[in-house]
């Protein structure tokens, strides 16, 4: 991978990672609801973004970099333990994707975006599955008491949660690569616009 093609994905993870924000945002106006959708609504809006990058830059590493490079802006942010996460992320993306060829793929690029973003959308349960309620309150003091860790415990440790944000995590994300598939074909395709053209 060329440097130019590492600022590209760069550019591009910086732009998923304010639409992820803004979304986040979002979903506080779901209220105790939210946790069921917080990394849903990025999904869906942040699938274009993804789709693009692929189909510009199909080479080794772009995925990865993609979600490595969330991973450390949350790390600046004082969300360290998301960096691992982020980076498993952007580990198990690559290997859904497979060879170089398939960075053209909408299939495996759509697979790969929906398990990426599964992994994302549970670091809430590997927050408490690692670090334990006690261990989530003393790592973000300003976010958790040891009350609301219990909370997020409760919440991901519960069956019926779990399948409900599983659920919703991945009608998202299936969703978004549909978008994200129109909006580049759309958009960025150059060779349906040369067939337009010669059509």
């Amino acid at each position: 991978m060329k440097l130019k093609d590492v600022i590209i994905v760069s550019l591009l993870g910086v732009v998923g990672f304010v639409i992820s924000m803004i979304s986040g945002v979002i979903t506080q106006a779901f209220g105790t609801y939210g946790v069921f959708v917080h990394v849903s609504i990025g999904s869906l809006l942040c699938a274009p973004v993804y789709f693009v990058m692929c189909h510009k830059i199909p080479r080794r590493g772009t995925v990865f970099i993609y979600y490595l490079l969330a991973g450390i802006i949350y790390s600046i942010m004082g969300f360290i333990p998301m960096l691992p996460i982020m980076a498993a992320a952007g580990l198990f993306g690559e290997l859904c994707i497979g060879s170089r060829n398939n960075y053209t793929s909408d299939g495996r690029i759509s697979l790969s975006y929906v398990i990426s973003q599964v992994i994302y959308a549970l670091h809430g349960f590997f927050f408490i599955l690692f670090l334990g309620v006690e261990g989530l309150a003393k790592t973000f003091p300003n976010l958790f008491t040891a009350e609301k860790a219990q909370m997020v415990k409760d919440t991901f440790f519960n069956a019926k949660n779990m399948a409900i944000i599983l659920a919703v995590e991945i009608i998202a994300a299936v969703l978004g690569t549909l978008l994200g598939k129109y909006i580049y074909n759309k958009f960025f395709n150059r060779d349906i616009k040369k067939e337009g053209i010669l059509s």
